[in-house]
């Protein structure tokens, strides 16, 4: 059964990964199979975070969208190159194929095999050609047959010598293969020219005497001197006519959206899949691409597909645990909604923890704790409530952290110092974005205490922000910088629509810049004010 995935939203910051992983924690206690997954890079509070607690990061999940190996009908008929025309044909008949992969040995792919190869190479062939133009193995020969060997020793292994018809007896070389009637005289007059095996073509009441002789195998075939020629030329074996002209072939891996486009043009049906090992998987049609199992997903501290993974749609969601507002979502099923207006999603995990009768570890209550004081910014943001404050004082009895104002505060600066920070990382650290009134707004914030070391480099992040407005289409653009210890924020902007934030907070912008006193929290104290100040434009 496939695991659960729970991650948060893109660009992730230390409340969506601490739910994730915390919540991961609980599911698993549960027993339900889950795995916590991150968005994108760690940012270096949460680093501090996962450190401090000895966690290790979750892995970083790119997309849930449909792959190959998530089809619930996948065909597994291959074919082996050592396999007769015989088998292949039973195969696309029963199974109404135009085309297999054939595989070696290893079950690694060497080819396709069309049914248009087969036809081709029944209507141009001869049969003196059959062996010395084509090969297959003796033991291909007896089986296509059905032969009953009557005298000798029949041979193993690939057929060397070339066909000798009963017309052709006096042709007959040192290690041919001859296929005549019970006449006696053609039968005896073979094995003195050197025949390895004789094919004798009968009725089921002919008697053939044996002869004694280990040097020919004689070999009775229950049917008529044309049918038996027919049957030799079905035992010829698949190596002799894979085609060598170029086919498209998928790995398990790949994504259903990346190769619909091109089966649809490709002139091949069948497409073979391959493992990551190079065996071959199976084959696929486009008529399969439509039934898929969806990856089974959880959502945290984000409910807007604009901020969640790539492929969503293909994903089924079991659960959202958000404290942030409901916008464009919807889902085609019914699902489990756990939501709150608190100031982090780790405090409505431990809720959930409790709800559950199950403690945390130690270290998955430090995790939580560590959340909540880094989204409310040590209590200080608008957005905190009485019960955060409260769940953190327990989560500090479980995780031994006592002075847990201390530990944020450290926790905090560990995670604001930009000096290494490139002004694209500062950007995107915890980017989200929205749409307003039909516009394109991305909403940036970084929180740090070293102020003046991100207005150092002012003129560099609006490149950088002009150059991302391009790039996404975004009208707008704000950076939030975000004085901790001050409480309050200067908000760095750039876009066509600056008017847009001088109505929301009664301000005039001033060299792009603008202080906003007491705005410490995007989702509280930013975006409802610009989703309003946006309907007048």
């Amino acid at each position: 059964m496939e695991p659960v995935l729970i991650f948060g939203h893109k660009n992730p910051d230390t409340d969506s990964i601490c739910s994730s992983i915390a919540l991961a924690e609980l599911k698993k206690k549960t027993g339900l199979e889950a795995i916590p997954c991150r968005l994108g890079e760690l940012n270096k509070e949460t680093k501090y975070v996962l450190n401090k607690f000895k966690i290790k990061e979750p892995k970083l999940l790119k997309t849930v969208s449909a792959q190959i190996s998530d089809l619930t009908k996948v065909e597994k008929k291959t074919l082996s190159t050592s396999d007769s025309l015989r088998v292949a044909l039973d195969i696309m008949s029963n199974e109404n194929f135009s085309s297999l992969p054939v595989i070696n040995n290893k079950k690694e792919l060497k080819g396709m095999i069309y049914i248009s190869d087969i036809a081709n190479t029944y209507l141009n062939l001869k049969h003196s050609d059959l062996f010395s133009k084509y090969t297959t193995s003796y033991e291909n020969l007896k089986r296509v047959l059905k032969g009953e060997i009557v005298s000798g020793n029949y041979p193993c292994g690939v057929i060397e010598g070339n066909l000798k018809a009963i017309s052709e007896l006096d042709e007959v070389l040192q290690g041919d293969i001859v296929v005549t009637t019970s006449m006696a005289d053609g039968i005896d007059r073979s094995i003195k020219a050197g025949a390895k095996v004789i094919i004798v073509a009968c009725d089921k009441n002919d008697f053939i005497s044996p002869r004694v002789t280990s040097e020919c195998a004689i070999m009775r075939v229950h049917a008529n001197l044309f049918e038996t020629i027919s049957l030799i030329s079905q035992s010829l074996s698949i190596s002799s006519l894979i085609n060598k002209n170029k086919f498209y072939s998928f790995k398990t891996d790949e994504f259903l959206d990346d190769i619909k486009d091109i089966m649809k043009e490709a002139t091949q049906t069948n497409f073979p899949v391959t493992n990551k090992d190079g065996s071959v998987y199976g084959t696929i049609r486009t008529k399969n691409l439509i039934n898929f199992t969806r990856k089974k997903v959880i959502l945290v501290d984000h409910n807007e597909k604009s901020q969640s993974v790539d492929g969503l749609q293909d994903a089924k969601i079991l659960e959202v645990v958000d404290h942030h507002k409901f916008g464009n979502f919807f889902t085609d099923e019914p699902l489990k909604i756990k939501a709150e207006t608190v100031g982090s999603t780790c405090t409505i995990v431990y809720d959930l923890f409790k709800e559950n009768n199950i403690k945390p570890s130690k270290e998955i209550a430090g995790l939580m704790l560590s959340a909540i004081i880094s989204d409310t910014l040590m209590f200080k943001s608008p957005t905190c409530t009485k019960k955060d404050m409260e769940t953190v004082a327990e989560l500090s009895k479980i995780s031994a952290i006592e002075d847990y104002e201390k530990y944020g505060m450290d926790m905090l600066i560990a995670g604001t110092s930009t000096s290494d920070l490139s002004s694209f990382e500062i950007l995107v650290a915890d980017l989200k974005e929205f749409t307003m009134n039909g516009l394109k707004i991305a909403v940036s914030q970084i929180n740090t205490v070293d102020i003046d070391g991100v207005l150092e480099k002012q003129k560099d992040l609006e490149k950088t922000m002009e150059e991302n407005n391009t790039n996404n289409e975004y009208k707008l653009s704000l950076l939030l910088i975000t004085d901790i210890i001050n409480s309050g924020s200067y908000a760095l902007i750039i876009g066509e629509n600056k008017e847009i934030v001088e109505r929301a907070f009664e301000v005039k912008i001033k060299n792009n810049l603008v202080w906003l006193e007491g705005v410490v929290s995007r989702k509280k104290q930013v975006v409802p004010f610009l989703m309003a100040a946006s309907q007048n434009i």
